[in-house]
């Protein structure tokens, strides 16, 4: 994932005009975004995955023989332990899907620049 910092320094490189990022300096960002994305993904789907071993868990703790499956399901699903996981999940999928985002985007303003780059070539031989 990255770190404020290395947000801070991709805003700085990628604000202003489109026309001061070179096709180049697109695809590097296009591709550490890319990188990020990738293990963001990686790890939402890890704790999505792990999801069902904790609530296991959790109601292995939980379960004293006292309570019906369905009990022990709302006591598993509201145990602190469960939500915090759920929150690191949230948290974790959005991460995922921010990156997602400015990966699309940095794919989107390379199509953009090679086609107005094409359509320049193009104009300078027309002249």
């Amino acid at each position: 994932m990255s770190s404020p910092r290395d947000d801070k320094n991709l805003r700085s490189e990628a604000q202003g005009p489109s026309e001061k990022l070179g096709l180049e300096e697109i695809v590097h960002l296009a591709n550490k975004i890319g990188l990020e994305y990738a293990n963001a993904k990686r790890e939402a789907e890890r704790l999505e995955l792990l999801k069902p071993s904790v609530r296991a868990r959790i109601a292995i703790r939980l379960d004293t023989g006292a309570h019906s499956e369905v009990k022990l399901k709302r006591l598993t699903e509201t145990d602190p332990e469960y939500l915090d996981f759920i929150e690191k999940l949230v948290v974790a999928k959005g991460e995922c899907e921010r990156l997602r985002i400015r990966y699309e985007s940095y794919k989107n303003l390379f199509e953009a620049k090679r086609s107005l780059l094409s359509y320049q070539k193009a104009e300078m031989k027309l002249l």
